[in-house]
């Protein structure tokens, strides 16, 4: 998806509008009674300017001492008061309705993430992402809660105070049509300006923050390289590009303040001169003084409502990018699931295949059992993240229960992309993969991705306990299932060291903890559900030779009757390995037991020997 940028202009801003509003569903009497209490709050406003002249001329020129001037005084304050009270309600109401809207946007973004492919996230950004929730919510946010209520009122003064103008004097009023149609062509052509700055502005901002998000998770690397002199040099350039970017944006945007108040100035002193003429010659007839008072008042005004109209238009067209963008990301093609075999629990037998089945229904709409076994079989499977750049040329292998398969090879041979196909994060290009003879296309994902356990090379823990990490995979297990568990990856040893043992809270990735007890975690983990088919993707890569042989020792009663698939650069842990499958460049280039393969002195004896390493 080509990241859109909040803060330019939307390219279908009514599109994004309607959709936007569409958020508003529950909320939309709420809506309706905001632009109510607006638009009576610029009213109110209006009809007090209009009824201090009147209180002006016949309370305190034409009779000062009568009652009359109490009664129009109590009325001018009854009509301010009304204004404040509908405009407190607006506001209150305006909070409820954008935090309502804001919550939905936010849970809509957290479910999409959920539904979303791997490959998605191997081509943008953590920092690209995180700006969803962050820039683009807070611009959504911004403009919501402060500038929607504001231009419907802008816009309602201008209004208002035209209408008003032309009441007191039709002649007079076309001074100040002058100049506000000046205004607006000036507004017009400035923000349409402006916009591409804000454009830019915001696309400059994403990228501070990818950066600021790369440095931060790569903050051992870069200080264990020395790397902190380029690191800021590439930050130097990022916050430039950002600072200058805001400085065009906010620049245009400034500027229409002091001309909207050059020019209401000039507006003001032609119309006062005009009208003192108008009113030495008789030209304002009934109005008076009085009206030449409200006049000036509304001449006055005129320019304000045109600078927080300016503002807040520029909010709500950032706003309307930014929604755009997330829109864009809401409607990102989700991960394909069509799927009609479910993994179902048929029992409370304590082994994990005796407790599920797959099922499915036939052509007549029976319901049909299959064993859940767990045979893994690849048939002339085909691969390519790009177009015509395969990783995986005809790759074809069986394993069964009780059967241990290894794979081995240089990086890129494509051993993680196996395991990356058989759980779908990725689709095959050609060829099948089955799972107990079942396509895996048509097995619904949940379920596929149940029925297998996988420990990757970089494991990732949760903020939590370490009792609540363990049993993340089967949240409803009971103490003493993650205690044996422990024990059995052995990593029972070092939790009991530590000062709350199974209730120590880890934070930020496991910080707390060595890489060696974190992969501990992870096997321990994996090892809780007890699936019939069991991955583990260079498992070992962060444990010392002891943990190592200790783990293996844990892991064999695990393995016992699973279907078992190892990735390795550690060969001496596939030594057991009941078959070995050697890539290269996508190709299967030699298989069999480690002793004949060691026999056969290919490729893996000079891997094993270290004569050479695959290219």
């Amino acid at each position: 998806m080509p990241a859109a940028t909040s803060g330019g202009k939307p390219e279908n801003f009514f599109k994004t509008m309607k959709r936007l509003f569409g958020y508003f569903h529950g909320r939309r009497w709420l809506i309706c009674l905001v632009v109510v209490l607006v638009i009576y709050s610029s009213l109110a406003n209006i009809l007090g300017t209009y009824f201090s002249g009147v209180v002006v001329i016949n309370g305190l020129i034409d009779d000062p001492n009568s009652s009359t001037l109490v009664k129009q005084v109590l009325m001018l304050g009854g009509i301010y008061l009304a204004g404040v009270i509908a405009n407190f309600i607006y506001c209150q109401s305006m909070v409820r309705i954008t935090q309502y809207v804001i919550y939905k946007v936010r849970m809509d973004l957290v479910s999409k993430i959920q539904e979303l492919p791997i490959a998605y996230f191997d081509t943008h950004t953590h920092g690209e992402i995180m700006s969803y929730f962050t820039n683009d919510i807070e611009t959504l946010f911004m403009a919501l809660n402060d500038s929607f209520a504001n231009i419907i009122l802008s816009f309602a003064n201008i209004v208002g105070t035209i209408v008003m103008l032309f009441i007191i004097n039709v002649p007079l009023t076309l001074i100040v049509i002058f100049f506000i149609i000046l205004m607006f062509v000036y507004m017009f052509l400035n923000s349409k300006r402006a916009q591409k700055f804000f454009k830019v502005q915001q696309k400059s901002l994403a990228d501070v923050n990818s950066v600021v998000e790369e440095e931060l998770s790569g903050m051992k690397v870069e200080k264990a390289f020395n790397h902190e002199e380029e690191s800021y040099k590439k930050f130097t350039q990022a916050n430039t590009n950002w600072r200058n970017a805001a400085e065009n944006a906010f620049f245009c945007t400034q500027m229409n303040i002091p001309f909207f108040v050059s020019l209401s100035y000039f507006n003001f002193s032609i119309s006062a001169v005009v009208g003192i003429i108008f009113l030495c010659n008789g030209y304002l007839g009934a109005a008076g003084f009085g009206g030449l008072t409200s006049y000036l008042v509304y001449v006055r005004q005129s320019a304000q409502p045109f600078n927080f109209f300016t503002m807040h238009v520029n909010a709500i067209l950032a706003a309307a990018a930014g929604a755009e963008r997330i829109f864009k990301f809401l409607d990102e093609k989700a991960e394909e699931d069509e799927g009609h075999v479910s993994l179902i629990k048929i029992s409370d037998a304590d082994s994990f295949e005796e407790r599920y089945a797959w099922s499915y229904q036939d052509e007549n709409g029976k319901n049909m059992h299959i064993p859940l076994r767990g045979v893994i079989k690849f048939d002339d499977v085909c691969f390519s993240y790009v177009p015509n750049k395969p990783i995986l040329k005809h790759v074809s292998f069986e394993a069964y229960p009780g059967k241990k398969v290894a794979f081995v090879g240089s990086t890129g041979a494509g051993k993680t992309t196996i395991i990356s196909l058989l759980a779908r994060f990725y689709p095959i290009d050609s060829g099948s993969i089955t799972y107990d003879g079942i396509d895996i296309r048509d097995i619904k994902l949940e379920s596929l991705r149940r029925a297998i356990s996988m420990v990757t090379q970089d494991t990732h823990l949760f903020s939590g306990t370490i009792a609540d990490n363990i049993r993340y995979v089967r949240w409803h297990s009971s103490e003493e299932e993650i205690l044996a568990a422990s024990k059995n990856s052995y990593a029972d040893s070092f939790i009991r060291k530590l000062p709350q043992g199974y209730e120590t809270i880890l934070h930020d990735d496991g910080a707390n903890l060595s890489e060696g007890q974190r992969q501990l975690l992870g096997l321990t983990r994996a090892s809780l559900n007890k699936p019939p088919v069991m991955i583990l993707d260079e498992a070992t890569s962060n444990i010392d030779t002891r943990s190592e042989v200790l783990i293996h020792k844990g892991l064999e009663s695990l393995m016992k009757k699973r279907t078992v698939l190892v990735i390795a650069h550690r060969l001496s842990t596939i030594k057991d390995a009941d078959e070995i499958i050697v890539l290269d460049t996508g190709n299967i280039i030699e298989r069999g037991t480690q002793d004949e393969l060691l026999a056969k002195k290919g490729a893996y004896y000079d891997l094993y020997t270290g004569k050479r390493e695959l290219q």
